[in-house]
């Protein structure tokens, strides 16, 4: 008599595909298992951790073949495992993924770059260095595994009014918070701020850039350390006055 062997296949897939299996301490990810071979219909689905405490999310919520996990635990390794019941009560083995949490990076301005010192613009919006100067440059450098997508800094001008990287003023002063793209797949992010004004004082007066917080590739928030290398000031001299 010939037996019928049924046999339920289960492959494993993230959004970042198999090659990430490192994520920063809290990057949230989305898993899906596809069901290769087997009946679909009425299939329930197991996810858990090894050990269970390499995250926060309620993997019992989960019998679909989607998960979104929430990698918050302590730094370490951690397995990640999987297995479905099909339509036909069929058991499929249990396939797993290595995943290892790793430690956020320090985030920082640039010591390269520091703060600047510039002169200021001439009445009527002309300009007051020589050589001219519209921008200071500064770097936002991180020194974790993973790249950096976005920053997000302030930016207060010598009114006390917080502005965008082009100067204009926000109409939302309780929201002052401004997005800065990264353009490249690295872990450095160019600011280029424009530090066009006309100092009328007698003092010096300042532009003050703050470092928030950055985006990583693996969708992490990291706050910035006030304790640590987060603030550029553009310090503009006075203009010189003369006469007979």
């Amino acid at each position: 008599m010939k037996k019928l062997l049924l046999i339920t296949l289960i492959i494993l897939t993230s959004l970042s595909g198999w090659g990430q299996t490192r994520f920063t301490q809290g990057a949230i990810e989305e898993y899906t298992v596809l069901l290769k071979i087997g009946e679909p219909n009425n299939a329930k689905y197991t996810w858990w951790v090894t050990s269970p405490n390499g995250t926060t999310t309620d993997l019992s919520l989960f019998e679909g073949n989607n998960a979104t996990i929430v990698w918050d635990g302590p730094i370490g390794n951690y397995t990640l495992s999987v297995q479905v019941i099909d339509g036909n009560n069929c058991l499929s083995k249990i396939i797993s993924q290595e995943i290892e949490i790793i430690e956020p990076g320090d985030l920082i301005f640039a010591p390269a770059l520091p703060g600047t010192i510039i002169c200021s613009d001439l009445e009527g919006g002309f300009e007051g260095s020589e050589p001219g100067h519209s921008q200071s440059i500064f770097q936002i450098i991180y020194a974790g595994d993973v790249n950096l997508v976005s920053a997000k800094i302030t930016i207060k001008n010598p009114d006390g009014n917080f502005v965008d990287a082009d100067g204009v003023v926000l109409t939302d002063q309780q929201n002052p918070q401004v997005s800065v793209e990264n353009t490249e797949e690295d872990k450095v992010i160019d600011l280029a701020i424009t530090d066009t004004w006309e100092n009328n004082s007698d003092a010096n007066i300042h532009f003050e850039i703050i470092l928030v917080s950055v985006l990583t590739s693996d969708q992490v928030e990291i706050l910035a350390d006030a304790a640590t290398d987060i603030i550029r000031v553009i310090t503009i001299l006075p203009k010189p006055v003369i006469e007979f």
